[in-house]
């Protein structure tokens, strides 16, 4: 149950960049869509002023993003609506404003199992 309200944490507070005219059930606006993250773990995300949002993309068969600090990259498999996130990593610069955001952004995507649109 943790995993499935953490998920749903994470997609529902994702808000896509651009919006398909078929709506929810057209599959394909899950590729290729930036996602940016809006909240987490059921809070709003506080970024320093000036701060670029956080966001990801399935793009192929690979995630790409930005945590807020670094870029975003890794593996993903989605088979019908089980979604999971494999060999997640970033690059490697610290940022003290925004390190804590961006360390839950990747412990929550390494947790996800499914998703809802």
């Amino acid at each position: 149950m943790k995993k499935l309200t953490l998920l749903l944490t994470v997609l529902l507070t994702l808000s896509a960049n651009k919006c398909s005219d078929k709506g929810a059930a057209d599959m394909s606006s899950l590729f290729d869509t930036k996602w940016v993250f809006s909240a987490l773990n059921g809070s709003d995300l506080k970024l320093p002023e000036g701060a670029e949002q956080p966001w990801l993309q399935l793009a192929g068969d690979r995630l790409q993003g930005f945590g807020g600090c670094n870029q975003l990259m890794g593996d993903y498999t989605l088979e019908g609506t089980k979604l999971n996130f494999g060999n997640l990593g970033s690059t490697k610069k610290y940022c003290e404003n925004v390190q804590s955001t961006e360390d839950a952004i990747k412990t929550a995507l390494g947790q996800v199992d499914g998703y809802a649109l």
